[in-house]
């Protein structure tokens, strides 16, 4: 039950103790990997992600470190590599690579409603539209 009145600045200005449970990271995680996790966790609201949620975050966090150091390796791929069939095949190889964790990736964070997409309704959408200061096109009627 709340209590009523006023209450103190002090009493204010102290958070609750046990309020915010994140969700630890998985065991057997890379450095990279909990440190991905702990950024995800920590842009959503506490209670964002529960208990069930564990195996598609570590998921997400696995496919994300392994996109990153494919990443790494197409930036660093040499153009003279693709004189040769060899290059051409490993290049190839590299964006077949990447393609996938991205696909990986995307599934993940739709399933865990972590895109900007699902943070929208459609009236929500329209009125975040409304608020890029882009606002009504010229074709658009207005109901």
């Amino acid at each position: 039950m709340a209590t009523r009145g006023r209450h103190s600045a002090a009493s204010l200005s102290v958070a609750p103790a046990g309020v915010d449970h994140r969700l630890q990271p998985a065991p057997g995680l890379t450095q990279a990997q909990r440190s991905e996790w702990v950024k995800i966790v920590n842009s959503r609201p506490a209670d964002w992600f529960g208990p069930e949620h564990e195996s598609l975050l570590a998921q997400y966090c696995r496919h994300k470190v392994s996109a990153e150091i494919l990443s790494k390796q197409i930036e660093e791929f040499q153009p003279e590599w693709m004189e040769s069939d060899e290059g051409i095949k490993r290049y190839e190889l590299l964006l077949k690579m990447m393609s996938r964790e991205s696909n990986i990736i995307i599934a993940l964070l739709r399933t865990m409603r972590i895109t900007q997409q699902s943070m929208y309704n459609a009236k929500s959408a329209n009125t975040a539209a409304g608020k890029t200061g882009k606002g009504r096109k010229p074709w658009q009627v207005e109901n």
